[in-house]
Formats: structure tokens, C-alpha cells, sequence
């Protein structure tokens, strides 16, 4: 039997950490013993593709199991209506003790205080909500636990003062950095202590726990002892050739002389290294904590990520585009200790994408998928399918483009006109350095992944999910935070250097 009405889930879903980042994953510097334990006890998908390489439509193809162009939520400026279907709320209709400890990103109601707006968040499907805010809020700090947290502490004016400079700095320019705070009140810190304390506490139902570290998300600020644990020389330089995607090269253009000063870079992914290694180990203490309790022989352990960074890799910080760095997340999935035919200690390079995820803990709940668009994980796990097969493509999107992958090729077009931007040849390119969708040469791969891939995807996908269900936020009409105090106005951000026009 695949389920048991004992089993328990702890999802933890990080923000911005990209899929090569970790031990396991053969990052021969960084520091993941808990993460890299995971992956020795269950199974690490190492080609795991979100369906959206920005947060809130990756999170909301999460939530409802559709793809972008389905639920709406093509950028991070729309929400998902509340009562849209959602696997939280199908577990929670299966008798589930459903909670969430951390970030979850799917509304751009700024003017709700996260206090205020837990019956958002039941409505989805928690039944015990514990949200907080981004790290990177560009001064949307809105009222949580976190911030009464600070606040009782008497260090919510000092933390707040140091998040919108470096907001205004950037992350080329001063963004990255210690934080002010001890490991215990940085926030990825504070939510890992959070989720130890809620599975020390629980009374043993069944429950789906969603943890959710906002890092390694910039800013990078990791607390000591984790800031220096890393030094600049033993950092990868990463790929320094600039981006030749018609979109992501502007952008690279634009930030200038920064990310090509592979020095700079280097000491910056310290900083990133080191949020990574906190939230490791925060889930080192998760883990100890169902240890001592006997919970691991029922409980499913899953990580992943929103979408990836690029770190500087092509003169590129943050996500919001198809290569690699940015479209790929770390998956691992640890089945409970009782389920003796489980596959231990594989790798695969099946191709997955993210919504998978959710419609596998659906599956474990045995709760109804409703309409949800992902493959489960579950015969793979069990070891009922070959590992090394799943999906014959994956597909990401972002604004109104559309990208699918095989594996062996990738083609990002326009979704309206299916005009071809870019296309790599994986394999004899797999760095993705050379954008052949100029080439006339590549124009017959080019039209036959158009009919054969994603003619066929945009036809079995329709959007089925429109207003209300899908609602664009009234960023035109207001400020993103009309609420904030005069006190703690952003200063002005400093010019680039070496920017270009």
C-alpha cells in the first residue's frame, strides 16, 4: 500500500535557491550535511524545472497544480483567488492537520497585515497559518509573527533601517552581507526554530507542515557563525560569458561591470553559500526533532525551491529567466521509514517539473487531484517505474514567453506568436552558451519541437481559471505600500557602476 492514514508531511519550499547549489548535487564547496542526508535516504531529481522562473507564478502553479498561462499569473503582480483550487485545502479535506511556518507569496494584498489576514490563508486550505514576509520586500514589511518577534526584542527599527539599504544598494553594490541579527532572529533562522518548536508540540495527527526559509533569496545576509564560513577563493567563478537570450541580454548590458568582476562575484556567493547553510542547518533540527519523537517512520520529507539565481552567471543576478541557473530547483524527496521497498540513495535525471511535487503529496494524502496538471513521483519512489523516466518535456513560463525542454534541446518563444528567441542544443551545448535561434540551420529542430511539443501542450492546457480566480493587482492606481511610516522611506539608490544605457 503506497499511503498510510498515520503518515505525515514536512514540505519545506525555499525561495531562490538554485538546483546546483548542494552537496549532493556535486557542489564540492558548499556545506548541505542535512540536505545531502536527505538525499542519501531518498531520491534527488536533479532535473527539476519550475513552471515559472519568478515567485508568485511558480508558487501559484504550486498551490492550484496549473500552469501559468492556466491560473493567470503571469508575473508577480497577480494573485490567486483564495477559494481557486489548491492541494493544501484537498489534504486539509482529507482530515489533515494542515500548516504553514514562513513565506508562502501567493497574494499581493499589500494592504492586508499578515496578521490580519489568516482567513486568506484557511481558505486556501491552512489550518494553522503562520506566514511571513519576504526577505527582499523592497520595504513591504508587513505586521507577522516575525515582526512582533523583532519588535518585543527591540530590534525591528535597526533590522528594517538595514533591509531598505540594502534594498536601495542592490545586490551588485552592498546588497549581500552579514545580518545585524544572531542566527536565532534572522528570519530563515527564526522560521527553522518555528518549525522545531511546532513538531516538537504537535499531538500526532497526521499533518502537512509547509516550512518556508524566505532565503536564500536575496538580500544575503546570513547571520554568524555562517557569514564567514565560506572564503572568496574557494568560491566557483560560474560562467562569465554574458547572456545571448534576447531578453536576458538588455538586462545583463544593464548591470554593467558588476557581475563581470568575478572577484566581487566570489564573495558575494559566500554570503549566498551561507543562507543556504543555515537553512541546512535548521532542517538538520527538524529532522533531529521527528528523530526523537519516532515521527520519521511516518513522515514524508520533501525539499524544493521556487525557481533558481543566477549569481552573476552571465551578468545576471536574480531569476526571471530560462537558462539553467534560474529555471531549475533542487527536489529531494524522502519517503518515511516504514515504506522498506522505498528507493534510497538515487539520483535522477528523469524530467520533472515543480507541480509535480504538489500532485504527489496529493497522492500521499490520497486526496483529489481536482483538475491538478502534475505527474506524481509516487511509483518512481516506491520503486513501481523506472527512475530515470518521467516526463518526455518540461515547460516554464514568465510574461508571454514559453519555454519547453527535453532534455536534449530547449526553445523559448513568444506563447501568442510561437516566435522562436532562443534555442539551445543541450547536447552539444549543455553550458547554454550559444543561442541558435538566429541560426537557419536550427530553424528545422526549431519547427519540429513547435509541433510536436508545444502546439500539443498549449492544446491540452486551456486556461481554465479566469477572474475571479485570477486578479491583477492595483500597483497602477497605488503605491505597493500606502501604509508605510514616513520614518522608513527608502533613500535614494546610488548609480551603478559601470552601468551602460
Amino acid at each position: 500500500m503506497a499511503t498510510d492514514t498515520r503518515d505525515s508531511i514536512l514540505f519545506i519550499f525555499t525561495d531562490q535557491h538554485r538546483a546546483d547549489a548542494l552537496g549532493a548535487a556535486g557542489d564540492g564547496v558548499i556545506r548541505t550535511p542535512h540536505l545531502d542526508r536527505l538525499a542519501r535516504e531518498g531520491v534527488l531529481f536533479r532535473q527539476t524545472y519550475c513552471q515559472s522562473p519568478v515567485c508568485m507564478p511558480s508558487r501559484s502553479s504550486v498551490f492550484s497544480g496549473r500552469y501559468p498561462h492556466q491560473h493567470g499569473i503571469l508575473g508577480n503582480g497577480a494573485t490567486i483567488w483564495p477559494d481557486s483550487p489548491c492541494f493544501v485545502r484537498a489534504v486539509r479535506d482529507r482530515g489533515w492537520h494542515t500548516a504553514v511556518i514562513g513565506k508562502l507569496h501567493f497574494t499581493w494584498r499589500h494592504d492586508v497585515e499578515m496578521l490580519c489576514a489568516q482567513p486568506l490563508l484557511w481558505r486556501l486550505g491552512f489550518s494553522d497559518p503562520h506566514e511571513t514576509t519576504g526577505k527582499m520586500s523592497a520595504g513591504n514589511l508587513r505586521v507577522s509573527e516575525y515582526s512582533e518577534h523583532l519588535r518585543a526584542r527591540g530590534l525591528l527599527d535597526g533590522y528594517y533601517r538595514d533591509l531598505l539599504r540594502r534594498v536601495a544598494a542592490g545586490p551588485a553594490l552592498g546588497e549581500h552581507g552579514p545580518s545585524l541579527l544572531g542566527e536565532d532572529d534572522q528570519l530563515d533562522g527564526w522560521i527553522g526554530n518555528r518549525a522545531v518548536q511546532w513538531l516538537a508540540s504537535h499531538d500526532g495527527r497526521p499533518f502537512l507542515l509547509w516550512v518556508g526559509p524566505p532565503g536564500p533569496h536575496n538580500p544575503f545576509d546570513p547571520p554568524e557563525p555562517y557569514a564567514s564560513l565560506y572564503r572568496s577563493d574557494d568560491m566557483p567563478d560560474g560562467i562569465s560569458q554574458l547572456a545571448d537570450d534576447p531578453h536576458a541580454a538588455p538586462r545583463a548590458r544593464h548591470l554593467g561591470d558588476g557581475p563581470s568582476d568575478r572577484a566581487a562575484v566570489r564573495a558575494i556567493r559566500t554570503q549566498y553559500y551561507g543562507n543556504v547553510s543555515l537553512i541546512d542547518a535548521r532542517i538538520g533540527a527538524m529532522l533531529g526533532t521527528l528523530e526523537a519523537r519516532g515521527a520519521l517512520e511516518h513522515t514524508w520529507v520533501i525539499y524544493a525551491s521556487d525557481h533558481g539565481e543566477f549569481l552573476g552567471d552571465r551578468g545576471l543576478w536574480g531569476k526571471s529567466e530560462f537558462y539553467a541557473e534560474s529555471v531549475r530547483v533542487p527536489l529531494i524527496v524522502r519517503p518515511p521509514d516504514r515504506l522498506r521497498e522505498a528507493v534510497r540513495g538515487q539520483t535522477s535525471d528523469a524530467l520533472v517539473e515543480l507541480i509535480d511535487v504538489s500532485r504527489t503529496i496529493l497522492d500521499i494524502a490520497g486526496a483529489d487531484p481536482d483538475g491538478h496538471q502534475g505527474r506524481s513521483l509516487l511509483p518512481l519512489l516506491l520503486g513501481q517505474s523506472p527512475l530515470d523516466r518521467h516526463r518526455g518535456a518540461v515547460f516554464s513560463e514568465i510574461d508571454q514567453r514559453l519555454m519547453v525542454c527535453t532534455g536534449r534541446e530547449k526553445l523559448v518563444v513568444a506563447r501568442q506568436s510561437l516566435e522562436p528567441l532562443s534555442y539551445w542544443d543541450l547536447t552539444l551545448d549543455p553550458r547554454e552558451l550559444t543561442n541558435r535561434a538566429p541560426d537557419p540551420g536550427a530553424r528545422p529542430a526549431i519547427d519540429r519541437l513547435i509541433a510536436e511539443r508545444i502546439r500539443p501542450f498549449l492544446e491540452r492546457t486551456p486556461a481554465d481559471m479566469g477572474e475571479p480566480w485570477a486578479i491583477v493587482a492595483p500597483y497602477g492606481r497605488w503605491g505597493r505600500n500606502p501604509l508605510r511610516e514616513r520614518v522608513w522611506q527608502v533613500p535614494p539608490a546610488p548609480a551603478r557602476r559601470g552601468a551602460r544605457p
